[in-house]
């Protein structure tokens, strides 16, 4: 069954937890099920379109949606879906 590495910035939704197993066939599906879990989770992910956010990478292994067909990209039982924010910061020096 595939899972969602949850951050720790989203894991109040989750009650902490940071591993959520799904059974889903795409990343939108399984994105659709997170948030059916836990409500209110997708809209810190997804805008209102529908997209990703701008500011939020995800990953099935260690590769980017983009270059698996975004969303609608296909999962199988082994799979583990990563929803990276982007750290922003520093000093600029």
């Amino acid at each position: 069954m595939p899972s969602i590495r949850v951050p720790s910035a989203l894991r109040t939704f989750t009650g902490g937890a940071s591993d959520i197993e799904i059974s889903a066939s795409t990343v939108r599906d399984a994105l659709a099920e997170l948030d059916k879990k836990h409500p209110g989770i997708a809209a810190k992910v997804l805008g209102n379109d529908g997209a990703v956010k701008p500011f939020i990478r995800i990953y099935v292994g260690p590769d980017d949606i983009g270059d698996l067909g975004g969303l609608d990209a296909k999962l199988t039982d082994r799979d583990e879906i990563s929803i990276i924010p982007a750290i922003a910061g520093g000093s600029g020096a």
